[in-house]
């Protein structure tokens, strides 16, 4: 399996970096090119690489065995070729690729909520790359749920490479191309679940629509407007398990988030963290917040769950772990 993954990057890569070469462009816009040569897609910037760059791509896309692979196997491929695509041109940490390290913990809560087999309504906010989307996406399929899945992107360059990825996974998105904070007219009040990997930052413009997050002087943190955004998407009783700075509540902007996360607005069920090795740095940690949509089966979690997941490389404690929180979410109605 290892071998079969290895090869596909190292061959894909081969042709990434001679486009990215011979055509000066960066390592992510080569991605694209490979990603529309791996689908049988054909672009016009392919045609300017000479007769025997274009015959050395070919070979090395059909020696990658790319076809072959699992759709598990194709999104690690395209995984760690993003992630070594984003370090080759230092992209900021907002476009980073969500580790599966922590995907799998995102996976773990939408498969506990959702009841197996079912129809369901499902939104990445903040699609990136489509990583996360499509590790989760991958999970339901696999046990059998028919969904429809939503993206919502703004960044031209990711929702191509998240539109290739889907294509390549044979994966049915409907993508959103626009702002996030900017009213949504085709999710509102609908979504079953809400994820995201949420970006951190301020959001540059002060006239938006109005939020109960927004800073009542100056710029407010984006990442407090998408929280409230993903809320507003769910249906009444719905979840939203979204990526957030591991420092949420230390920031001079807190007190109007806490406010809001004390309205009748919302619930706010979790704040899952996780291990410091999974970032890069300290200051990028990352945590896991739980909230939902109130609604005639949602109440409010006794108790909240604050907790700490183990490192992966504990079984025993990822398995009392998984224990503890299913036994949380049954005594809450998450589990259906």
């Amino acid at each position: 399996m290892y071998e079969a993954i290895e090869l596909a990057i190292k061959k894909v890569q081969s042709a990434q970096e001679l486009i990215a070469t011979d055509l000066d462009i960066p390592a992510i816009e080569a991605l694209i090119l490979v990603m529309e040569g791996l689908n049988h897609q054909s672009d016009a910037s392919f045609d300017e690489l000479s007769a025997d760059h274009r015959r050395f791509v070919r070979q090395a896309l059909k020696e990658s065995a790319f076809a072959s692979l699992s759709l598990e196997q194709k999104r690690q491929v395209l995984q760690l070729l993003l992630v070594a695509t984003m370090q080759e041109d230092k992209l900021q940490g907002n476009y980073q690729v969500t580790p599966d390290a922590i995907g799998m913990w995102v996976t773990f809560f939408v498969e506990k909520f959702l009841a197996s087999k079912e129809q369901h309504q499902l939104l990445d906010l903040t699609l990136g790359s489509g990583n996360l989307l499509a590790t989760v996406n991958l999970a339901l399929n696999q046990r059998g749920d028919t969904a429809k899945y939503v993206g919502v992107e703004n960044d031209d360059t990711m929702i191509t490479v998240a539109s290739g990825m889907a294509a390549l996974l044979d994966l049915d998105w409907q993508l959103i191309h626009q702002d996030a904070v900017l009213p949504l007219t085709e999710t509102t009040n609908k979504m079953d679940v809400v994820i995201a990997d949420l970006p951190v930052g301020y959001y540059p413009q002060t006239d938006m629509p109005t939020y109960e997050t927004k800073a009542t002087e100056g710029l407010t943190f984006v990442h407090h407007l998408l929280i409230e955004q993903a809320v507003k998407q769910l249906r009444p009783n719905g979840i939203g398990l979204l990526l957030v700075p591991a420092n949420l509540f230390d920031s001079e902007q807190a007190t109007s988030l806490l406010k809001y996360f004390q309205s009748e607005s919302i619930l706010f069920q979790g704040f899952i963290q996780f291990s410091d090795k999974l970032f890069l740095e300290k200051q990028a940690s990352k945590a896991l917040l739980i909230v939902q949509r109130p609604g005639d089966e949602a109440q409010q979690a006794e108790p909240v769950m604050l907790a700490k997941a183990p490192d992966l490389s504990q079984k025993e404690s990822n398995l009392d772990f998984v224990r503890q929180m299913t036994a949380w979410m049954q005594s809450n109605h998450m589990v259906h």
